[in-house]
Order: C-alpha cells, then structure tokens, then sequence
C-alpha cells in the first residue's frame, strides 16, 4: 500500500495509517513512511475485494487516498502498487520484465549512477538486465546489485518483518521481592494477562502475538514470543505464561554459578503484536471459525497442557536442498511458522520426494558378481547396480536413476560432497540412497 500524496518523512505521521491497517490485518511492515506491506495468505479471499476495503478503510479513517499492488514477492508488489495493479500468481517475472531499468532503485540495493551506466549500456528494461550473465553483474557492479538482478527476475525475496506494538500497550510487573521460584512467578502471570487483556479490550483491540519478556537480578532478560488466538481468555494466556518461566525456571539456573537473587525474576512483561480489532477478531482472522476448528484448536491446547508448548509441532517447507532438509517444524502458538524457500536450490532433490524419511540405515549395493557398488569424484559409478543389501537379505535391483552426485560448500571446513541414487526393487518398493564417505544409507522410501 502506497499514500499516494505522501512526501514526508516522520514515522509519527504514518503511525494512524498503520492503526487503520491493523483493524483489517494482524501484520503489517513499514517499508518507509507512506509505504507499507502485508502478507495476503491462502484463505485471505479474493484479493481485489480485500484491497478496495484497504482502500476505503485508509480514507475513512485517515483521510488518506492510497494505491494497492498485489503480486507473488514485495519487490513486484511495491512496483504494482505505484499503478494499483494485481499482477496474477506466477506473474511477477512476466510483469516486472516490461518495468523501466530505474525500478531497480527501490530494492534499496542499487544506487542511481548504476541505473545509469545500465542505461547508456542498453540496458533499459528489468528484462534487458535481468538476462544479463550473473557473473558479469557480481564483477561489474558487485553482490548487491547481482541479488536484484535476483529480485528483477522474480526469484528472489524476504519475508515480511511485523512492527513493533506501541510500547504503552505493554504491560509489565516489577515485585518488591523478585521470583525466586515457578510459583512465585506464576502468581503474577493472571493478573497481568487480565491487564493485558483489558488494555487491549479499552482500545477495541486483540492481538494474535503476546511477547513474555523475563528479566533477573543478574540483568540477564529472555523473550519468548507466542501466537495466541485472538479470542484468548486470561486464564488461557497466563497458562501460556506459566509454561513460558516454567521452561526457563524449571531447566535450571538462568546464571550459573549465580547465587539466587542473580537467579530471582525481577520484571515480568507481556507486549502484545499482530493487533487486530474486536470486531474482526470475533470472525475469525479472515473469516469465521468452524465448530471443527474450534474443536481441533482446543484438543491441541489440552496436548500442550499435558506435553509442554514445545511438545505440539507444525510442519512446513523449509530452505535446503537436500531431502531432509527441505522441511522444518516449528512448535505451534509458541514459534512463528518455517520460512519457505526464498528461492530455487540448484542441486536440489526433484520432485517427486520420497514420502518416508529413512533412518539413514546402512545397505550395501552390489553389482551382479557381489562386489561393491562406488561412485568415483567424478559422479560415475563403479559398475552397474544389481542388487541392494539390506536387513541380512539381498534384494535385486529392478530399474535404478542416478547418480547425482552434490558438492555443498567446498570453501568452508562445512564442505560435504555426496552422491544420490535411485533404485526400484524387485521387491516392489524404491528407494533414494545416498553414498557418502564411503558408505551407502537409505534417505528415503518411495510409496
């Protein structure tokens, strides 16, 4: 979203814009006053209806007229929003191909001289450039304009950053007698979440974010932020908090070697985030709540009461080119959900990915006469796979791909180099195996 009459540059300014923005979305990122972004994600409904009610709530509001852009990455949504476009899913790089070469200057990361010498290059289009060999671009102009030579091709992003609640929304607890036990600390966590909530409550707001902040004698703080429901009661919220200290007073001294006033809680704080008013807080985030989802939620929590908040975990697609690193878990309200992939992983494993993650097993591939199956540095293999050992049986090779050997980080004492091979089975299962430092495993099974 873009003021489109903006031309200051006071932070404070901006700051009733952004209260208007929260009652229709819990996260917002400032780019720069007069420009601000928000993550449109699966279920948001139609995009173009979500951007007229920005648009009419910013005017109500604010007295502000402003444009909208929509696309797949912030680049090609700040450039969208200059002409209230909404640039279809997989469109960016078709949409960003056509800009002007001068765009390049609001990824921030290439200064006007370069758009220039681009220009007098004949260079005057983010399609012109983006085809130009990476190689030349990193010698001629250095990293940060090869990453927007990333950004102009649409393959490149970040995720979105929220702000900062105000700080008078916070409320905090600061006890004559620091909390030198769980239950001591406990004690101060229902009324304080009953403050929260009732500051929150007096500005028709509710969070999706609380932020519990400890601090100790010794000056030591620790923060933990956890997604919350936006209809959370205190005794919900100051549960959350007990399990919050009770994970970092219950693992031990926070200062070891400390003596136990270093140790005693001398601060409790709870900061909410992710505001979003009452009134769309009791529809649901987008929508409303079905009675299974509820239902759902609420068996979850339980879990979470019994197992501890770490115990509950979501899955999601990760960074990393490798099978098990193409996932990552993150535990569920306590921990913001796994990045996904900022851009495409040379090497990476294709799809389709085995279904069952091996427990990296040893097994031994054989070629037709018994001898050992290896793959040389140059990703060759030594004879033709015949037969796969594993659990004391030996299985005959059906069909097998491969290999695809990978070198991983050669310049650091990280360096791995690998090799992957698939294999059918006359058993009728497949399998990816991988052959490094000498030995073959099992990475995974195919259903």
């Amino acid at each position: 979203m873009r003021l489109v009459d903006w031309d200051g540059e006071d932070g404070a300014a901006f700051e009733p814009v952004l209260e208007a923005l929260d009652l229709l979305t819990p996260y917002v990122e400032v780019l720069e006053p007069g420009l601000a972004a928000v993550p449109l994600r699966a279920g948001a409904g139609d995009e173009s209806a979500f951007c007229e009610r920005l648009i009419d709530t910013v005017a109500g509001l604010v007295g502000h007229d402003c444009l909208t852009g929509v696309a797949d990455g912030l680049f090609a949504a700040v450039l969208a929003a200059q002409d209230g476009r909404i640039v279809p899913r997989g469109g960016d790089a078709a949409f960003l191909a056509g800009r002007d070469v001068t765009d390049l200057r609001f990824t921030g990361l290439v200064e006007p001289e370069d758009c220039e010498t681009l220009r007098h290059l004949g260079i005057d289009t983010l399609g012109k450039f983006r085809a130009l060999p990476p190689q030349a671009v990193a010698e001629r102009f250095g990293a940060p304009v090869r990453r927007a030579q990333l950004l102009a091709a649409g393959r490149f992003s970040r995720p979105l950053v929220p702000r900062p609640a105000l700080p008078e929304l916070a409320v905090a607890e600061t006890p004559e007698d620091p909390y030198e036990t769980v239950e001591h600390a406990v004690v101060a966590a229902r009324p304080l979440a009953e403050r929260l909530l009732r500051v929150l409550d007096e500005r028709n707001l509710t969070c999706t974010r609380v932020t519990v902040t400890a601090r100790t004698g010794s000056g030591l703080e620790r923060r933990r932020t956890w997604q919350v429901d936006p209809a959370i009661t205190a005794a919900d919220l100051s549960r959350r908090v007990r399990w919050q200290l009770e994970g970092w007073l219950a693992a031990g001294p926070l200062v070891h070697g400390g003596d136990a006033a270093a140790n005693a809680v001398t601060s409790l704080e709870l900061a909410p985030g992710g505001l979003v008013g009452l009134v769309a807080a009791g529809q649901g985030l987008w929508g409303a709540k079905s009675a299974a989802a509820v239902k759902a939620e609420a068996a979850l929590r339980h879990a979470q009461s019994l197992f501890g908040p770490e115990a509950v975990r979501i899955a999601g697609l990760s960074e990393g080119r490798d099978l098990d690193e193409r996932y990552a878990s993150a535990a569920w309200e306590v921990e913001p959900v796994p990045a996904p992939p900022s851009g495409p992983w040379p090497g990476g494993l294709p799809d389709p990915l085995p279904q069952l993650t091996g427990a990296g097993e040893d097994v031994e591939v054989l070629d037709a006469a018994g001898a050992p199956v290896a793959v040389s540095s140059r990703g060759d293999l030594s004879a033709t796979p015949a037969l796969v050992a594993l659990g004391g049986r030996r299985i005959r090779v059906a069909a097998w791909a491969g290999p695809w050997p990978v070198a991983e980080r050669w310049w650091s004492a990280e360096a791995r180099r690998y090799a992957r091979l698939q294999v059918e089975l006359a058993d009728g299962s497949a399998a990816l195996l991988v052959r490094e430092d000498g030995r073959w495993r099992v990475a995974g099974w195919y259903d």
